[in-house]
Order: C-alpha cells, then structure tokens, then sequence
C-alpha cells in the first residue's frame, strides 16, 4: 500500500508539471472570467476527501484543479476547506471555500489577484434533488444579477473530486462558483467592509430597497442587516455610503429544499408564507424599485423555463409562487406604511 501511495503521489506530481508545460499563453482577465469565457464547466480537484467529506474540517488542505484553460490543460495548485454553519451540518456534502495559489494564476490569467472563491456544492446524495436545488438557486443569482449590479456572478461546474491517497475513491460533483469578493469590489470600484451597527443613514436606501424587494418576492427571510447575516456591504467612496449585496439563497421559498427551514419567529408558519421586513426608516418609497423588478418579469419566467434539472412539478409551483407577487402582491405593496420596521406576513 506504502508503494502504491509513493507512485500515486509521483504521478499526481509528473501530472501537474507536463500540464504547466503545456501552457503558453497567459489569458487577459481572471480565473473567474476565463471558465466564462471558455464555458469551461468540467473541473477535477485532488485533495484529502476523509479531511472534507468525513471530519468536514474547517482546516485548509492541500489540493489541486486540473481544468481546460485557454484551449489546453493546466493544473492549479489550491487550499480547499469546509465553509458555512448549517448547510455544513445537514449536507451529505458540504460547502467549499477555493484558495488558489496566486503563483499557479500567474501562469494562466493576468488577474491572479483574485484567488478566493466559494464553491456551493449538491448537499444532498440524491443527485436528482441536489442537482434542482443547485439550479434553482443559481436562477435565483441570476434574477438578482438581473435587477441590480450589486450582486455576485456564478457559473455552472461539474467537479470529479478526487483522493489523492485512494485513486479509487472519486466523487462527481455537481456545482457551481461565485464570484471571488475582491473581483466583485474591483468590478464596482467599492470595498467590503464587515462591519456592524449601520443604519440606514450609512446606506444607500435604494440599494437597499432593491434588496428587501427581491428578498420578499422570493420568500427569504435568512438575512439581517443588523448582525451581516447573508449580506455583505460594499463601501462605495463616490457615495459615501455603504451598499447591502445579499447572497445564500437556499434557504428561500422559490428554492424550497427539503432542508428549508421556516422563520416562525417572524411569522412565516409554512413555505410559502412571504414576510415584509425592512429596518425602520423614514421616507422609503418602493414604487420606482417595483417598476423596474416588474419589467423583469417575462424574463424570469424565461429563465424558469429554459432551467434543465427542474422537474416540471416544481417549476409550475416555482411558477405560481412568482404569480402571487407580481399579480397580486406587487400593487399591495405601494400602498404599505414601512417607517415602523416591524416585520409583516403577506398572504
């Protein structure tokens, strides 16, 4: 076993050095854009599979990407380890944070600055469920990608993970990528800050009317402002004001994920309870905000219906959660009073 191990090691080694020798051409750009640009969407990751699937291990291991970048192989030399507090407990197979090596970057893209990355992975075991869930949040990105520019971009993987201790034990891992942080401030000219205690005077009340109004209109309640749950603020220095970007949408009514959970607390008894919630602030008018969101909505629904792995069943209840608030819903909500900030259920 010992020989087998030093030879399997060996080769994974040879492998990565013929692959950078084979890469002659640094591409313009980012890791992120470059599988964007290439559509590349098969990725392989050697790593310790018993640190991140077994012990789910906070701790960074070693690992490596073999991938097809600018028309050839490359290798990526990588850190990988476990991310997210829920998702990590209840997955099959948790959440992954990428750390690529700036070194390996500079040998294929001239933005090797932006190396950090967060993988959402299938969750469940059951590939059929896990691979709707993947795509229906994914949608949810891009419907928000739609509506404001902040916000993260993602792309579809397929990834083969590897051991690099046992050759024999793979898993095939539907996936996809977000956005590195330090991309997404250099891409809106801000900086993240994380901080806690804004008001609303800090903000930028637009951006965040944007952001309630979308959360509302797919059912989620797994934010916060106050404590920076599922929300990021960018610092945005034209402005002088900070802008709240939202992200992790499983947890949302139009995803709907065998593991959903329900927010009681706040009034929301059943999945598809929607909850109007906005911290207490003078003069907030949502008129312009759901004009703008309403003249998206043949493209969401676009969208819903070009979806792959989303069995028609839940793309018909996804259908009719997205008719009770642009037919119904929508027009209740202008004639709302929300200085008091409490939040509200609207059925």
């Amino acid at each position: 076993m010992k020989h087998k191990l030093i030879a399997l090691i060996l080769s994974l080694n040879f492998i990565g050095t013929t692959l950078l020798s084979q890469t002659t051409a640094v591409a313009p750009g980012s890791f992120f854009d470059q599988m964007i640009e290439e559509n590349t969407e098969k990725i392989e990751i050697f790593t310790d599979l018993e640190e991140l699937l077994v012990k789910k291990s906070r701790e960074e291991v070693n690992a490596f990407l073999v991938l097809n970048m600018n028309g050839k192989p490359v290798k990526v030399d990588a850190k990988l380890s476990v991310r997210g507090k829920y998702r990590a407990r209840v997955c099959d197979f948790p959440p992954v944070k990428l750390n690529l090596k700036k070194s390996s970057l500079k040998e294929i893209v001239t933005e090797y600055k932006f190396d950090k990355y967060k993988i959402v992975s299938h969750c469940l075991n059951d590939l059929a469920e896990a691979k709707a869930n993947l795509e229906k949040e994914k949608l949810t990105y891009e419907m928000y990608e739609a509506f404001t520019p902040y916000s993260y971009r993602t792309h579809n993987l397929e990834i083969v993970y590897r051991d690099i201790h046992d050759s024999s034990w793979k898993v095939k891992a539907p996936a996809f990528i977000i956005e590195s942080n330090k991309q997404l401030e250099d891409r809106l000219d801000g900086e993240l800050i994380d901080t806690l205690g804004l008001t609303m005077d800090n903000m930028d009340i637009e951006a965040v009317e944007d952001m309630v109004l979308f959360n509302f209109m797919i059912g989620n309640l797994d934010w916060d402002l106050t404590t920076n749950k599922n929300v990021k603020f960018l610092w945005l220095e034209d402005k002088k004001k900070f802008v709240p970007i939202s992200y992790d949408f499983d947890f949302t009514s139009f995803v709907a994920p065998s593991y959903l959970k329900l927010f009681p607390n706040m009034g929301q008894t059943k999945w598809d309870d929607r909850v109007f919630k906005l911290p207490e602030s003078e003069g907030v008018d949502l008129s312009d905000n759901i004009d703008r969101l309403y003249r998206l909505k043949k493209s969401y629904y676009s969208m819903l219906r070009t979806a792959r792995h989303i069995q028609e069943k839940d793309e018909l209840r996804m259908r009719k959660f997205l008719d009770s608030f642009f037919d119904v819903l929508i027009y209740d909500l202008k004639s709302v009073n929300y200085h008091n900030g409490v939040p509200f259920v609207i059925r």
